[in-house]
């Protein structure tokens, strides 16, 4: 009996060890957001502290395994946003000179001249998109980076909602984890309750 009971007070301290430890651990992911200095010691969460280094890891991951810049020009310049880009400047181009041919011209010329004018523009129109455009999209791509909008972006992100968001995700995981540093903390201390007799 005396056995038993030192083995269940072992394990129910090892239990409540390993379920505080990791209590601890999930809570110091974020908390305490500000640094605080305890004993001389300075303490902060993990993702307060590493907030930049995570920013710039996820803009490259970003940038490089999920949306890069050729993939947004792929789209940009595909099939069906180059005839809405081509209709969209020929319906404009038509309703301008329409507008601004003299009223005394008359219709049937008014119109050859506007089909005319139509013709050319979107010789010109369809040519740009073949050759400039790519260039153009290519060199702006140089200059426009989503690694770093992407980091931009999480460093002004607000941690607490950044907590909140992540522990709503997340809420069952995290408590498994908490649970599961009691049972191998209880485990544990039931081990040693054996090791301890057998010594």
């Amino acid at each position: 009996m005396h056995f038993f009971l030192q083995m269940m007070f072992l394990g129910v301290v090892g239990a409540a060890i390993g379920w505080i430890t990791n209590y601890i651990a999930v809570v110091m992911l974020f908390r305490p957001i500000k640094p605080v200095k305890i004993f001389g010691i300075s303490i902060q969460g993990l993702i307060p502290r590493r907030r930049d280094e995570i920013a710039s890891s996820i803009g490259k991951v970003v940038e490089d395994e999920l949306v890069s810049m050729d993939d947004i020009l792929d789209k940009l310049l595909n099939t069906d946003n180059r005839n809405y880009i081509i209709k969209k400047i020929l319906d404009d181009v038509d309703s301008t000179v329409e507008k601004n041919i003299p009223s005394f011209i008359p219709k049937s010329l008014k119109s050859m001249i506007v089909n005319y004018v139509v013709g050319i523009v979107s010789k010109e129109a369809e040519k740009f998109l073949d050759e400039s455009a790519a260039t153009m999209l290519n060199d702006m791509s140089e200059k426009i980076g989503i690694a770093e909008i992407v980091e931009e972006k999480i460093k002004l992100f607000e941690l607490e909602k950044l907590e909140k968001i992540i522990l709503d995700v997340s809420n069952k995981e995290l408590k498994m984890i908490v649970i599961l540093g009691g049972v191998l903390g209880f485990v544990i201390g039931i081990l040693q309750a054996f090791v301890v007799r057998l010594l």
